[in-house]
């Protein structure tokens, strides 16, 4: 299954999406925080970011718009994990490309089916890109044998 981290600075909220995802299959990793988030992320490449906005320090926005800075982690999806309905922050979502988010409070099956619904639009992306990479090697493998016939090596 995927390797998932939480980010929320509320214990009551991480036991929750914890359990519920550990219970689902994940690999679940918690940070309290922004900064400790940013510094796992750095460390380990993880297959979705569940992220609370509003924290202490750093918020939700902060951190996700320091990931999209970083080269290697500019794609991870994120899924906003919020209270707080803000037009303007939905701007912020959008513009730091958010893969999706769940209001609080929520079921355990709308947090599995959000986790599931962006895990699956990663796998077809991650999916295209190969079949686009596989394509462009079959096209210079055929372009290297052209090469060959022409200047008689074949």
């Amino acid at each position: 299954m995927a390797k998932i981290l939480i980010v929320d600075d509320e214990a009551d909220m991480r036991t929750v999406l914890f359990h519920t995802l550990r219970g689902a299959g994940h690999t679940v990793t918690e940070a309290t925080g922004g900064e400790e988030a940013l510094k796992k992320i750095k460390r380990t490449k993880f297959d979705l970011v569940l992220l609370d906005i509003m924290m202490p320090k750093m918020s939700g926005y902060e951190v996700l718009e320091k990931i999209r800075e970083m080269p290697s982690r500019r794609t991870v999806p994120v899924v906003v994990v919020t209270a707080k309905h803000d037009p303007h922050g939905v701007q912020r979502e959008v513009a730091a490309a958010v893969t999706d988010h769940i209001a609080k409070p929520f079921l355990p099956s709308e947090l599995e089916d959000v986790v599931r619904r962006a895990l699956k639009a990663t796998k077809k992306a991650v999916d295209k890109r190969r079949g686009e990479l596989r394509r462009s090697a079959d096209v210079y493998g055929a372009l290297g044998e052209l090469r060959k016939r022409v200047d008689g090596d074949a």
